[in-house]
């Protein structure tokens, strides 16, 4: 009884203090003094050979992570950029005692895990496995095999995704910013493109691995469950046959701002929303006293949902789904940056108010609250950071690699506590400051007319050459839409041929990446009273909808299911044409002819039918390209089709290559067989 009469007690004693005591919640408490954090503590050692190793105990989980890192100047890779990548790719293919199912299969076997890169292998597991995690990193560094399937494996898929890439507006303005910035003959600046990749040979990968994998340009970081004595004794047996050697270095001017503000574009007709970029290179080494100010000013500027660019573009103006801003930190170049996807007649618009905001940030000194949150964000971001293991030996790396301050880390939060307005108004002018470079991957028909408001607008390719104005839509003399599908169905075979088809059948191969190979295709008309649609991939049934008397069923994958309301409507629609084009001829109402314009470097005649956009190729007559919009989880994404091949079957001319992306992703489908009657 006493224990609750005394809870009693102190509760009520509680809430007549709190009854007593005025609260003001209007403004924000003052920050408490900044906090030393705890960082947790490693240990180094050099092995003769020069490699430097940091070793950060923790023997909470029976786990071991070794991390290498080379620490080498950038390459200009010229006329085979991608050899460094692959080179880095092909060190883990195997070596002249494993094969790479026999390197996977142990790997796999022990619940481990290991990857290499074009500076890096990495290699994790369960620590009593610690020894044979060291014998395969020291079997790689010491005996890689570089085998001739596994180069031209790596070749084709890097190959696929630059053909995947070639439609995806984010990589066409990261080449963009690139080529603008630095230029195609700098390391932050080339564009790997299929001509460089093709150009790649096994022998540049190994001098690669040769002339860069040296212990005195490395680092090693192994963390968890093993002691400092033992990591030291293992890895100088592991490793001491691997032989120090001089590693060529490469020094690079810095790279300048440019003269002036400079509006750069690469023309995507298909795009219904531009990719903005706008920024300059700033120079901001590792240890510069102005990273902690300028990470608050970021912070503030466009840091996250808090920003003031998510706040003001997306919020309070609707452009888009999300604005940012960021910069680097490099020894030799780094950029400041802002970014969005915006809606294609907002992309001036949108522009304007980056520059806004930029310039407030260099004009007004920013509001206690937002310092304090700016503060308050950095500084949970950098304790939650310390949670890991890894923190303390990369914070142990930095030091040593860039030659730091021991405490530097240390000091960390009492240096974001420290900085304030004015400095904050200093670095924003100091490195958002213009002229600034802006780079927009859209469609220059609808945007670069406001562009130039701006300053002249200059255009690049995809790949970041510079290259001529693109010829913009106009009304040829003499061609209607009646011309064009007149034109398109002649070069097929004609419009009455098409029309008599009521059964049609294709075998065709896909290439897309985790995907099966084969998928077939079939149609079935006998007017007026039946209709059948089927798909199926590698002899299974993906979805066949029947059509009847006006019913229809649908069955596969999706499940069985009776169609109604729009379903069954666009259902009956579709069972009027074996060949879906047909309906052009049917209702030509719903099509409008844009004009002439030129796509890919071909000329073209554009009809838009609803949401899609179709090109025909003015010399041949065919379909060249189709473009629709289609709901993505980020906003809309643009679908292409590109007709590739066109082939004669019995009299009729079918497409043999489709290619198609949608975002990112892309596939190419290739028509093996055509059957029709």
């Amino acid at each position: 009884m006493r224990k609750y009469i005394y809870t009693l007690f102190i509760a009520l004693v509680t809430m007549s203090l709190s009854a007593q005591v005025t609260i003001d919640r209007s403004t924000a408490p003052a920050p408490g003094p900044a906090r030393t954090p705890e960082i947790g503590s490693y240990e180094s050692f050099e092995l003769k050979n020069g490699l430097k190793v940091f070793v950060v105990e923790d023997h909470k989980l029976p786990r071991i992570t070794m991390s290498l890192i080379l620490d080498r100047d950038p390459i200009v890779e010229g006329v085979k950029a991608g050899y460094v990548s692959i080179a880095g790719d092909l060190v883990g293919a195997g070596t002249s005692n494993r094969t790479k199912s026999a390197l996977d299969e142990e790997v796999d076997f022990m619940g481990a895990n290991f990857g290499t890169g074009s500076n890096s292998i990495r290699v994790g597991g369960l620590s009593k496995y610690t020894d044979q995690l060291i014998d395969i990193l020291s079997d790689v560094l010491l005996n890689p095999s570089f085998p001739e399937e596994e180069f031209d494996k790596l070749k084709s898929q890097m190959i696929s995704g630059l053909k995947a890439n070639a439609d995806d507006p984010d990589a066409i303005s990261g080449n963009l910013r690139g080529a603008a910035l630095y230029g195609l003959e700098h390391p932050y600046g080339e564009v790997m493109t299929e001509a460089t990749v093709e150009a790649i040979t096994i022998d540049d990968c190994k001098a690669y691995f040769d002339t860069y994998f040296r212990p005195n340009i490395a680092y090693m970081v192994v963390i968890g469950d093993i002691s400092v004595a033992d990591a030291k004794k293992k890895l100088n047996k592991a490793l001491k046959k691997w032989k120090a050697a001089e590693v060529p270095t490469h020094d690079y001017a810095k790279t300048n701002r440019a003269a002036s503000s400079r509006i750069v574009m690469v023309d995507k007709p298909s795009a219904v929303q531009s990719v903005v970029w706008l920024g300059n290179v700033i120079d901001l080494p590792q240890g510069h006293p102005d990273i902690e100010l300028l990470r608050v000013a970021n912070q503030i500027l466009g840091g996250g949902m808090s920003g003031r660019l998510f706040t003001n573009l997306r919020e309070d103006k609707a452009f888009t789904y999300g604005a940012y801003s960021n910069f680097g930190v490099d020894e030799l170049n780094a950029t400041f940056g802002a970014s969005a996807k915006v809606r294609n007649e907002v992309t001036d618009s949108a522009i304007t108010e980056f520059l806004y905001e930029i310039d407030r940030m260099k004009n007004e000194a920013v509001t206690e609250e937002d310092l304090i949150a700016a503060k308050a964000s950095l500084s949970g971001s950098f304790g939650r950071s310390l949670e890991s293991p890894a923190s303390a030996a990369n914070f142990a790396l930095n030091i040593a690699r860039y030659g730091l301050p021991s405490d530097y880390y240390n000091n960390y939060l009492s240096r974001l506590e420290a900085v304030t307005a004015e400095e904050v108004m200093r670095v924003a002018n100091t490195y958002m400051n213009g002229p600034l470079t802006i780079t927009v991957v859209g469609k220059a028909q609808d945007v670069a007319g406001k562009l130039s408001a701006f300053g002249e607008v200059e255009y690049y390719d995809a790949e970041g050459n510079a290259t001529e104005a693109p010829t913009f839509l106009f009304m040829p003399e003499g061609i209607t839409k009646e011309a064009v599908l007149n034109n398109y169905f002649e070069a097929i075979g004609g419009a009455e041929a098409f029309q008599s088809i009521t059964s049609f059948e294709q075998e065709m191969s896909l290439e897309a990446p985790g995907m099966p190979g084969a998928v077939g295709m079939k149609t079935v008309k006998n007017i007026p009273d039946y209709y059948l649609s089927e798909q199926s991939m590698q002899g299974m049934t993906l979805m066949k909808v029947e059509y009847k008397e006006g019913a229809a069923t649908r069955s596969g994958m999706r499940g069985n299911a009776e169609l109604e309301g729009e379903e069954l409507a666009s259902t009956a629609k579709e069972a009027k044409y074996v060949i879906s084009q047909l309906e052009w001829l049917e209702n030509p109402d719903a099509i409008t002819f844009d004009g002439q314009t030129l796509v890919n470097g071909k000329n073209v005649y554009q009809i838009t039918e609803g949401e899609q956009t179709h090109y025909f190729d003015a010399a041949t007559g065919l379909l060249y390209m189709s473009v629709e919009t289609a709901e993505g989880p980020e906003g809309d994404i643009t679908v292409t089709t590109v007709f590739k091949e066109w082939q004669e079957v019995n009299g009729l001319t079918f497409v043999k290559t489709i290619e198609q992306s949608a975002g990112p992703q892309s596939f190419t489908v290739t028509v093996d067989k055509v059957t029709w009657k």
